[in-house]
Protein backbone atom coordinates (compact mmCIF):
# COMPACT_ATOMS: atom_id res chain seq x y z
CA UNK A 1 0.00 0.00 0.00
CA UNK A 2 1.27 3.44 -0.92
CA UNK A 3 1.76 5.98 1.84
CA UNK A 4 0.35 9.46 2.02
CA UNK A 5 2.42 12.57 1.36
CA UNK A 6 2.16 16.29 2.05
CA UNK A 7 3.24 18.80 -0.60
CA UNK A 8 4.40 22.38 -0.19
CA UNK A 9 4.47 24.68 -3.23
CA UNK A 10 6.87 27.60 -2.91
CA UNK A 11 8.99 30.18 -4.67
CA UNK A 12 12.68 30.49 -3.89
CA UNK A 13 14.34 33.90 -3.68
CA UNK A 14 17.88 34.56 -4.88
CA UNK A 15 20.85 33.34 -2.84
CA UNK A 16 21.56 36.93 -1.77
CA UNK A 17 18.03 37.29 -0.36
CA UNK A 18 18.27 33.89 1.35
CA UNK A 19 21.51 35.00 2.99
CA UNK A 20 20.03 38.31 4.16
CA UNK A 21 16.98 36.57 5.67
CA UNK A 22 19.29 34.03 7.34
CA UNK A 23 21.19 36.98 8.84
CA UNK A 24 17.91 38.49 10.12
CA UNK A 25 16.97 35.16 11.71
CA UNK A 26 20.34 34.99 13.48
CA UNK A 27 19.96 38.57 14.73
CA UNK A 28 16.47 37.68 16.00
CA UNK A 29 18.07 34.96 18.14
CA UNK A 30 20.10 37.63 19.90
CA UNK A 31 16.87 39.28 21.09
CA UNK A 32 14.51 36.34 21.67
CA UNK A 33 16.70 33.24 21.82
CA UNK A 34 16.11 30.11 19.76
CA UNK A 35 12.74 29.75 18.06
CA UNK A 36 11.06 27.23 15.80
CA UNK A 37 11.92 27.78 12.14
CA UNK A 38 15.05 29.82 12.77
CA UNK A 39 17.07 27.50 10.54
CA UNK A 40 14.49 27.29 7.76
CA UNK A 41 15.63 28.45 4.33
CA UNK A 42 13.96 31.63 3.09
CA UNK A 43 11.06 31.01 0.70
CA UNK A 44 7.58 32.22 -0.28
CA UNK A 45 4.92 29.62 0.50
CA UNK A 46 2.19 29.53 -2.12
CA UNK A 47 0.01 26.61 -1.08
CA UNK A 48 0.01 23.25 0.64
CA UNK A 49 -1.67 20.00 -0.31
CA UNK A 50 -1.85 17.38 2.42
CA UNK A 51 -2.53 13.64 2.66
CA UNK A 52 -2.20 12.75 -1.00
CA UNK A 53 -1.32 9.48 -2.67
CA UNK A 54 1.65 9.89 -5.04
CA UNK A 55 -0.30 8.63 -8.09
CA UNK A 56 -2.94 11.32 -7.52
CA UNK A 57 -0.40 14.14 -7.26
CA UNK A 58 1.46 12.91 -10.38
CA UNK A 59 -1.38 13.81 -12.74
CA UNK A 60 -1.98 17.10 -10.93
CA UNK A 61 1.71 18.04 -11.27
CA UNK A 62 1.69 17.21 -14.97
CA UNK A 63 -1.20 19.64 -15.46
CA UNK A 64 0.59 22.29 -13.39
CA UNK A 65 3.79 21.77 -15.38
CA UNK A 66 2.00 22.17 -18.73
CA UNK A 67 0.33 25.41 -17.63
CA UNK A 68 3.33 26.85 -15.76
CA UNK A 69 5.37 26.85 -18.97
CA UNK A 70 3.15 29.68 -20.24
CA UNK A 71 3.66 31.87 -17.17
CA UNK A 72 6.52 34.39 -17.33
CA UNK A 73 9.03 34.75 -14.51
CA UNK A 74 8.28 37.79 -12.34
CA UNK A 75 10.51 40.29 -10.58
CA UNK A 76 9.57 40.71 -6.92
CA UNK A 77 10.67 43.58 -4.68
CA UNK A 78 11.19 43.29 -0.94
CA UNK A 79 10.17 46.45 0.86
CA UNK A 80 10.92 46.29 4.59
CA UNK A 81 9.31 44.15 7.26
CA UNK A 82 5.77 43.62 8.47
CA UNK A 83 3.92 41.16 10.68
CA UNK A 84 0.87 38.92 11.04
CA UNK A 85 -1.03 38.53 14.29
CA UNK A 86 -2.24 35.02 15.19
CA UNK A 87 -4.91 35.40 17.88
CA UNK A 88 -3.62 37.56 20.72
CA UNK A 89 -0.79 35.26 21.69
CA UNK A 90 1.49 34.75 18.65
CA UNK A 91 2.99 36.83 15.85
CA UNK A 92 4.92 36.26 12.62
CA UNK A 93 7.46 38.78 11.33
CA UNK A 94 8.25 38.74 7.62
CA UNK A 95 10.02 40.53 4.79
CA UNK A 96 7.23 42.14 2.79
CA UNK A 97 6.88 41.69 -0.96
CA UNK A 98 5.85 45.03 -2.47
CA UNK A 99 2.45 44.65 -4.13
CA UNK A 100 2.07 46.05 -7.65
CA UNK A 101 -0.57 45.63 -10.30
CA UNK A 102 1.74 43.24 -12.17
CA UNK A 103 2.68 41.10 -9.15
CA UNK A 104 -0.91 40.98 -7.86
CA UNK A 105 -2.05 39.66 -11.25
CA UNK A 106 0.87 37.23 -11.44
CA UNK A 107 0.08 35.74 -8.02
CA UNK A 108 -3.62 35.53 -8.91
CA UNK A 109 -2.68 33.60 -12.06
CA UNK A 110 -0.41 31.27 -10.07
CA UNK A 111 -3.14 30.63 -7.48
CA UNK A 112 -5.59 29.85 -10.28
CA UNK A 113 -3.11 27.46 -11.88
CA UNK A 114 -2.71 25.64 -8.54
CA UNK A 115 -6.44 25.82 -7.79
CA UNK A 116 -5.60 27.44 -4.44
CA UNK A 117 -8.49 29.12 -2.65
CA UNK A 118 -6.67 30.38 0.45
CA UNK A 119 -5.77 34.08 0.68
CA UNK A 120 -2.15 34.84 -0.14
CA UNK A 121 0.00 37.66 1.20
CA UNK A 122 3.36 37.16 -0.56
CA UNK A 123 6.08 37.32 2.08
CA UNK A 124 9.31 35.72 3.33
CA UNK A 125 9.06 34.65 6.96
CA UNK A 126 11.72 35.76 9.42
CA UNK A 127 10.13 34.58 12.70
CA UNK A 128 7.08 32.35 12.56
CA UNK A 129 4.42 32.11 15.25
CA UNK A 130 6.50 33.55 18.09
CA UNK A 131 4.94 34.52 21.45
CA UNK A 132 3.74 38.12 21.68
CA UNK A 133 6.32 38.91 24.39
CA UNK A 134 9.13 37.86 22.02
CA UNK A 135 7.55 39.92 19.25
CA UNK A 136 7.66 43.05 21.41
CA UNK A 137 11.35 42.43 22.17
CA UNK A 138 12.25 42.01 18.49
CA UNK A 139 9.89 44.25 16.50
CA UNK A 140 11.24 47.64 17.72
CA UNK A 141 14.68 46.59 16.45
CA UNK A 142 13.63 44.96 13.18
CA UNK A 143 11.14 47.58 12.04
CA UNK A 144 13.94 50.16 11.93
CA UNK A 145 15.90 48.09 9.40
CA UNK A 146 15.50 49.42 5.86
CA UNK A 147 15.64 46.23 3.86
CA UNK A 148 15.00 46.62 0.15
CA UNK A 149 15.99 44.03 -2.41
CA UNK A 150 14.63 42.27 -5.47
CA UNK A 151 14.81 38.89 -7.14
CA UNK A 152 13.24 37.04 -10.03
CA UNK A 153 10.81 34.22 -9.24
CA UNK A 154 11.54 31.88 -12.15
CA UNK A 155 10.41 28.51 -10.84
CA UNK A 156 7.88 26.78 -8.64
CA UNK A 157 9.48 24.36 -6.18
CA UNK A 158 7.41 21.43 -4.91
CA UNK A 159 8.50 19.87 -1.64
CA UNK A 160 7.27 16.49 -0.41
CA UNK A 161 7.25 14.65 2.93
CA UNK A 162 5.55 11.55 4.29
CA UNK A 163 2.36 12.50 6.09
CA UNK A 164 2.38 10.03 8.96
CA UNK A 165 6.12 9.66 9.48
CA UNK A 166 7.19 11.34 12.73
CA UNK A 167 9.86 14.02 12.22
CA UNK A 168 9.61 13.73 8.42
CA UNK A 169 11.36 16.55 6.61
CA UNK A 170 10.43 18.10 3.29
CA UNK A 171 12.56 17.17 0.28
CA UNK A 172 12.44 18.66 -3.20
CA UNK A 173 10.07 16.63 -5.35
CA UNK A 174 10.26 18.79 -8.45
CA UNK A 175 11.03 22.25 -9.80
CA UNK A 176 8.85 23.68 -12.53
CA UNK A 177 10.26 26.64 -14.44
CA UNK A 178 8.19 29.59 -15.63
CA UNK A 179 9.17 29.87 -19.30
CA UNK A 180 6.62 32.26 -20.84
CA UNK A 181 6.10 29.78 -23.70
CA UNK A 182 2.78 29.18 -25.36
CA UNK A 183 2.27 25.64 -26.63
CA UNK A 184 0.23 25.07 -29.73
CA UNK A 185 -3.02 23.20 -29.14
CA UNK A 186 -3.87 20.75 -31.93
Amino acid sequence: MEGYYDYLFLLQPSDAVKEQIRHCKLKACEYIGHYQGMKATAHLSICEITRQKPHVIDSYLQTVKNKANSIPPVSLEINGFDFFMHSNEHMTIYAAIKPTYKTDNWFALLKKLLNSKRPLTPHITVTRYIPVNDFYKLWPELRQVRYQDSFVANRLTILEKETFKPNAKYNIREEIYFKNELKAQY
